[in-house]
């Protein structure tokens, strides 16, 4: 009788199919602004800060002390109307004191909604300390009449540093998303505002440089030793990359532009065989005036990295997928 052998039955091993995980995402380290760590960031707003603290002297001395710089800035005075002379009632006189506490008020209830009561209060000093340094300024850097002008001192320009400090101090409260709009708004009010004090002879070039270097020095010097404005945390994100690369391009053209405009105003006015052009100067001189804002503009506008967008990373420290 045949015995059957049965082979024993071979069982398939099974297949391990691997769950993949979606990255567990978390905020960027408040340290790390996606460009580098804390030192990085505080570094660029004190080299910022630096640097204005150097301009307002190295103008003042330029401008201010020198023959040659009085008769230049004078020269663009003399485009000045009659009329128009002291005569503006519109932006400028928008900028006051109740207006200026106005503002700190509001900056400080914005950061409150935010919970960032400390970066509120930070702001509230750029507006106040920019506005108190403009003023001291006007009392200490006196203007010697060594070129036969008339008009009297105005070294720093206060309109255009409350101005520039405003809008400083606002875009530290605003939510990273909408930074882009409030920022163009900003600059253009700055830039008319800066127009309108040399147009109407408030101010020479001179003030309006000065008083950029001012805000720049206080906003650099706040955002370089202050609270972080930015901890990553929602409001905090950057909105889509358009938006911010746009506000790039129209700072850069705007002032290259701008840039422009004045050399050739200026040329004109020189080439004048019946000698200087005043009513060419004076342009030349707005030119100036607004170029100098927009750069410090810029200069904030870059040192805040708002045109690159902070990596999300994992727990692993890799960066997340998008």
């Amino acid at each position: 009788m045949t015995r059957r052998t049965t082979k024993p039955a071979t069982t398939t091993p099974r297949r391990t199919i691997p769950v993949t995980r979606t990255p567990e995402r978390t905020a960027p380290d408040p340290r790390d602004d996606g460009r580098g760590p804390s030192v990085s960031r505080r570094f660029r707003w004190a080299v910022l800060s630096a640097l204005g603290f150097v301009i307002v002297p190295l103008v003042y001395a330029v401008a201010v002390l020198t023959p040659l710089g009085q008769r230049v800035e004078d020269s663009a005075l003399g485009g000045v109307r009659e009329t128009d002379l002291f005569g503006s009632d519109t932006a400028l006189n928008v900028i006051s004191v109740p207006v200026i506490l106005l503002l700190v008020v509001v900056i400080a209830a914005v950061a409150f909604a935010r919970r960032r009561l400390a970066v509120g209060l930070a702001a509230g000093v750029v507006v106040l300390a920019s506005a108190g340094t403009s003023t001291l300024l006007k009392r200490i850097a006196v203007r010697p009449e060594i070129a036969g002008s008339t008009t009297p001192n105005s070294y720093p320009s206060g309109h255009a540093t409350i101005a520039m400090a405003a809008l400083f101090a606002v875009l530290m409260v605003t939510p990273r998303r909408f930074r882009p709009i409030v920022l163009l708004l900003g600059a253009a009010y700055a830039v008319f505002v800066a127009n309108q004090t040399v147009v109407y002879g408030w101010h020479r070039v001179s003030d309006i440089v000065g008083a950029c270097a001012v805000a720049l020095f206080w906003v650099g010097l706040v955002r370089a030793v202050g609270p972080v404005v930015d901890r990553g945390a929602r409001g905090d994100r950057d909105g889509r990359r358009g938006p911010r690369r746009v506000v790039t391009a129209v700072l850069l053209v705007s002032t290259g532009v701008t840039l422009a405009v004045g050399i050739a105003a200026l040329v004109l006015a020189v080439t004048n065989g019946s000698g200087h052009d005043h009513d060419a100067m004076l342009v030349a001189g707005r030119m100036a005036s607004s170029v100098s804002v927009l750069l410090a503009v810029t200069a904030v506008w870059l040192a805040d990295g708002m045109h690159h967008t902070a990596p999300t990373t994992n727990t692993k420290g890799l960066p997340a997928p998008v």
